[in-house]
């Protein structure tokens, strides 16, 4: 069973040509590698950070559907968590706060994360959230917030 999804995932990823849709299946492929191949999560890891500059590690837990409009400069931590119908833009950081728990944010479903923005700590970033280009957020989210600048709530959607 596991192969025949390797398989797939292969199929799709080799019939591409958009690079968005060959950035999320080279995750998902990163993946599954985790669970079943060292040498494939190696491979895949690699690709990742030397073809799109981008950092992600292959125990974040991304969900398949996550979109990355432009898949440059992204960083994702170990212990990050990121739901499904996310859009995460260029230059995006979602990692740890240098706290002995290594924990890392948790971002619910459909919620976007502008250009440059840090996502820093062990922090809860709710759902249907906007979070504003170079925002700096170390502080949990409420549910359809936006934000902006270092911790600023300007409103909710």
């Amino acid at each position: 069973m596991e192969l025949k999804r390797l398989f797939i995932l292969l199929i799709k990823w080799m019939a591409t040509s958009n690079p968005i849709k060959k950035f999320s299946l080279e995750i998902q492929l990163m993946r599954w590698g985790k669970v079943n191949s060292r040498p494939i999560r190696k491979y895949f890891q690699r690709r990742i950070f030397y073809k799109y500059n981008c950092d992600i590690s292959h125990s974040a837990d991304i969900h398949p559907s996550v979109i990355f409009p432009h898949p440059t400069g992204v960083v994702i931590g170990s212990n990050a968590v990121v739901e499904e119908g996310c859009f995460i833009y260029q230059q995006v950081t979602i990692g740890g706060n240098f706290e002995s728990d290594n924990s890392m944010a948790h971002v619910k479903k459909d919620t976007h994360l502008g250009t440059g923005a840090k996502i820093i700590g062990g922090i809860e970033i709710g759902s249907n959230c906007r979070v504003g280009a170079n925002a700096v957020i170390t502080k949990n989210l409420q549910a359809n917030s936006l934000a902006v600048g270092v911790n600023k709530v300007i409103g909710t959607r």
